[in-house]
């Protein structure tokens, strides 16, 4: 059997060098496209590893094995090499079988072969956002294509023996299968393209076992019913008579049709799936330092952030002490659901529907320019330390953006909720240089406006030219390397002269100023929370009172050797008691979400009761939620156009009572 096997590798040799052509000419074209050097892990992933599936995927995983599949059968008959085989003394089965798993070994060679090659080049560079390699989605992802290319082929071989009209009704049951997942928004289990489709638990792959199960359970039998037409298949040396010419004309223009139909309908079908939702033609504008590719429709909008955009960058150089500026490319037709934009090396990509202020958009080029501006002057080394230098990569950005493009209001209602948070929620510098604790722990967000303020009291501290110094001695040629985070923050600020323990202490003093500034009533705090599940509909009832954070501290004792003066604000604002914010909000944590800790759900929250009766009750869908343990953050937003404070992250049962993490 193995000696077969080996002779059927040896005959699909051909059509194994044209997919390994194929895939040559694709990283080829890679190679000239792009810097294979900034490809993240999230980038990699960004389309075949999204939520959910893409059909546009499925599609050319399809066409190689319905190819490799038309290759086995076919012309062993036309040519008459198959009664070579039957005439040894192996059973058809064995033949068969022999074929098949030849084709399927190819298939997995040529899959893992790619798989293999995407992880050496993602592992030469550590980017800062999506860096981090999931080695299980990998894998999951591997042998999920493999057990694919095994069920398409069992489809190849079965359509292999109707020849070209196998083909022509396959195209239209595909496009069949994208009509409906276009339209009804999916075609179930019994789609092919449901096995590609993905789910997450956390960072954990989830692929659809059902689906596949089921397509699988399929292939097998296909292979049978296969087995059974091509074993009574005769080839063409047994005296069959051969078709007329006029036949045979028929045949070839009905395969021409039937082929420029489908293509047809399946580039209608690719092009409308890659231009998403996106209206217009899109223009290029030039500047000294940007070339911006912006909708037509935004033109007003693209010109004042071009207008403004050299001036800003060469300031925000000036600051970081850059000596030659690169030249950025700015996509500004992008819709991105994660954020209002987002940069890889030299390339930025903006919503521009984000914020309705065009000078908002003008300060986030400046934010996003600033993460271009330090992967080149750190050589990417600042990225390589993500884990402990987040907050300082999104603070620094944060604090440069809003000294090049002023927006105070903005700025300090961000100081205001992130002081709040830093001192009752205790977050430290520790907690600052741990990004993944941290947002296990808190709201991510407050990466931005904590490292904001923490990036001046640096400046504060050591000067303005620091933020550069630092960057680049991040990636000095000397430094040290895979340090743990405390040192890593210890050796370079040493490096640039300057005392991270008095950084930290001015840090500390500039936040507990903010916090003494703060309308304390302005941020309640939530209290004797229930959660509940609701027999009839499976959706999650989460509810909470409210009372003044200064009732709270005083209930949990923390006030037993008060000082005078936090006695006194204490009592003024038992007297105020809190004001009802604007809105209540809960976010369910990385439940069923995209990689790599995508947008977590949020839900409203209404007010119940009255007086002292008054609760905050928030319905959480029952698919948002899987099992009876969760995650979830209770928050608020303080004021009509403010950001939504949130407090810790809290695990909760529908058992009973929710207890804070």
């Amino acid at each position: 059997m193995i000696r077969l096997i080996v002779k059927e590798c040896r005959q699909l040799l051909p059509i194994g060098c044209l997919w390994m052509a194929v895939l040559a000419l694709g990283y080829a074209v890679q190679f000239f496209i792009e810097r294979v050097d900034e490809e993240t892990f999230g980038s990699w992933c960004e389309v075949y590893c999204d939520y959910n599936s893409d059909a546009t995927v499925a599609i050319i995983s399809i066409v190689f094995a319905l190819v490799t599949a038309y290759s086995l059968f076919p012309r062993e008959h036309d040519d008459a090499t198959i009664d070579f085989l039957r005439a040894l003394p192996v059973s058809r089965g064995r033949l068969f079988a022999a074929k098949v798993l030849a084709a399927w070994l190819l298939l997995c060679f040529i899959t893992g072969f790619s798989y293999a090659i995407d992880a050496l080049l993602l592992s030469t560079n550590p980017e800062s956002i999506g860096g981090t390699f999931y080695w299980q989605v990998w894998v999951t992802l591997l042998w999920r294509d493999c057990l694919f290319a095994l069920i398409i082929l069992s489809h190849g071989v079965l359509l292999s023996w109707f020849r070209t009209l196998g083909l022509i009704i396959y195209g239209l049951y595909l496009v069949g299968l994208m009509w409906a997942e276009s339209y009804l928004g999916t075609s179930g289990d019994w789609s092919i393209f449901s096995l590609l489709s993905n789910e997450y638990f956390g960072s954990t792959l989830i692929v659809n076992s059902r689906a596949l199960m089921i397509h699988t359970a399929v292939a097998l039998l296909l292979f049978y019913v296969a087995y059974l037409l091509w074993s009574r298949t005769d080839s063409s040396a047994s005296g069959v008579q051969r078709s007329s010419r006029a036949i045979r004309v028929f045949n070839v223009i009905f395969t021409i049709s039937g082929f420029s139909v489908l293509a047809l309908l399946l580039f209608d079908r690719v092009e409308r799936s890659t231009s998403g939702d996106q209206v217009g033609s899109l223009n290029v504008l030039v500047t000294d330092y940007y070339r911006f590719v912006y909708d037509s429709g935004r033109e007003d909008v693209a010109r004042y952030i071009a207008d403004h955009a050299d001036d800003d960058f060469e300031q925000l150089g000036a600051i970081l002490g850059v000596e030659e500026l690169p030249r950025v490319r700015v996509d500004l037709s992008a819709s991105n659901q994660h954020a209002a934009g987002l940069a890889k090396w030299k390339n930025i990509l903006m919503d521009l529907d984000s914020f309705q202020d065009d000078i908002s958009q003008r300060r986030v080029l400046s934010h996003e320019s600033a993460h271009v501006l330090q992967s080149v002057e750190s050589d990417r080394a600042l990225a390589a330390n993500h884990a402990a230098s987040k907050f300082f990569i999104e603070g620094m950005a944060q604090y440069v953006s809003f000294v090049v493009v002023p927006e105070t209001e903005r700025r300090s209602s961000n100081w205001e909720l992130a002081s709040v948070s830093w001192q009752r929620q205790k977050i430290r510098f520790d907690d600052l240089i741990d990004s993944q604790g941290f947002a296990e722990r808190f709201d991510a967000e407050l990466h931005y406006s904590l490292g904001d303020l923490w990036t001046k009291a640096f400046v504060d501290e050591c000067g303005v030219s620091v933020l550069g110094d630092f960057i680049r001695a991040t990636g000095r040629k000397e430094a040290l390397r895979d340090l743990p985070a405390a040192l890593f923050w210890r050796d370079t600020t040493q490096n640039i002269e300057c005392d991270l323990d008095t950084v930290n202490v001015t840090w500390r003093q500039q936040m507990s100023a903010l916090y003494e500034q703060v309308d304390q009533a302005k941020y309640p705090v939530f209290k004797d929370i229930v959660v509940t599940r609701e027999d009839a509909t499976g959706q999650i009832i989460i509810s909470a009172a409210l009372e003044s954070f200064s009732s709270a501290e005083s209930e949990a004792g923390n006030a037993s050797q008060p000082d005078p003066a936090t006695s006194a604000t204490n009592t003024l604002n038992n007297a105020l008691d809190y004001q009802l914010p604007e809105r209540f909000v809960v976010r369910v944590g990385a439940i069923a979400s995209q990689l790599g800790g995508g947008i977590d759900p949020v839900y409203r929250g209404k007010v119940t009761g009255s007086g002292d009766a008054l609760r905050i009750e928030f319905v959480v869908p029952s698919h948002a939620i899987q099992g009876t343990r969760f995650r979830y953050q209770l928050g608020f937003a303080p004021a009509v156009d403010s950001r939504n404070y949130y407090e810790r992250w809290r695990r909760g049962t529908v058992a009973g009572s929710a207890s804070e993490s």
